[in-house]
């Protein structure tokens, strides 16, 4: 499925091509100031000679201009197959998100921040998946697209960590982050599995409207949705609870629509580092099947070879000069 046409990134040099039959041209220099050269020996080395050193220098013009107009392959393609899947992670940038999470264990200290906990669970998240394509999207006042799908987990990574910067937004709009975030996966095309992976402390009460987009959305690009909510302390409400939990709760109304969708959804409840680490770990194995997938490459520069190739020609032309005679006494 590769992409083998060649194009030019400056196609407008290729008009300078006629200039490699310059060398094929007699040159005045090269005439012998001797009227009878009949009984010289027949010189067959030397006109071989010649001929390579015409070559050569025809080959080499060539090259140059080639190499100066930008030769390369775009918009090449190729199909891959692994395992792995087409993951959006989507986390909640607002200002709550820089308040201390509600741990009791042993491995966090007191004070340590939501933010912080699911920056360190979804790192490691990362480098667990190699061969996914992951992308990473961030919202508050309104969705920010950190980083596109990419195979480059060190650029997640980068996107992942800058969420440390500066103070969180002061509102959650958890409906247009999560409408983004299905728009992205619209000019996708693979055969992976592809999820949402929400990691928010709140919720959000979405109109009739909103629901329907998220739902057709989900359904037509078969998107299985993973909500991670981070629970701030006793006094958030408890979406696991066996009571359901309050009909005013946000969180609540947003768990229950989200458990009527005809697409797979699942909700990870964490309170503690441990807790955010296993939700990760259980998408992880959730999130691990035989794919294939077109991977879109960027464009490959052929003008190095053609540079290689002037070069070598130049190189061969210095050294045939050695072994031509210029004088004759």
């Amino acid at each position: 499925m590769n992409n083998m046409a060649l194009d030019f990134a400056h196609p407008w040099l290729l008009a300078l091509l006629p200039l490699a039959l310059l060398p094929l041209l007699p040159r005045r220099a090269d005439t012998l100031a001797f009227s009878w050269i009949a009984w010289l020996p027949d010189d067959r080395a030397g006109r071989w000679i010649g001929a390579v050193a015409q070559g050569s220098a025809v080959l080499a013009m060539l090259a140059i201009v080639v190499g100066l107009a930008g030769p390369g392959r775009s918009h090449r393609e190729v199909l891959r197959t692994g395992s792995g899947a087409q993951i959006l992670i989507l986390m909640d940038r607002s200002a709550s998100m820089d308040e201390p999470i509600n741990s009791k264990g042993v491995e966090v200290s007191a004070g340590e921040s939501k933010n912080k906990v699911a920056r360190a669970s979804l790192t490691e998240f990362v480098a667990q998946r190699p061969n996914d394509r992951l992308a990473f999207m961030m919202f508050g006042t309104s969705p920010l697209l950190a980083m596109p799908f990419t195979y480059d987990h060190r650029a997640i990574d980068a996107a992942i960590a800058g969420t440390s910067v500066g103070r969180g937004m002061p509102d959650t709009q958890l409906d247009l982050g999560l409408l983004t975030a299905i728009g992205e996966f619209n000019q996708q095309h693979s055969s992976s599995r592809r999820a949402i992976v929400l990691v928010s402390d709140g919720g959000a009460k979405l109109n009739a409207r909103v629901r329907q987009l998220i739902e057709d959305g989900l359904l037509r690009n078969d998107i299985a949705l993973y909500f991670i909510y981070l629970r701030s302390s006793i006094y958030s409400p408890d979406l696991n609870a066996k009571v359901p939990a309050s009909e005013s709760s946000a969180e609540a109304e947003l768990h229950r629509y989200f458990l009527s969708l005809k697409t797979p959804y699942r909700l990870f409840q964490t309170g503690n580092a441990k807790a955010m680490r296993d939700a990760m770990a259980e998408i992880n194995r959730q999130q691990n099947a035989q794919t294939t997938f077109v991977e879109r490459l960027p464009r490959e520069d052929l003008s190095s070879y053609c540079l290689a190739a002037a070069l070598a020609s130049c190189v061969l032309l210095i050294a045939l000069r050695f072994f031509q005679v210029r004088v004759w006494a």
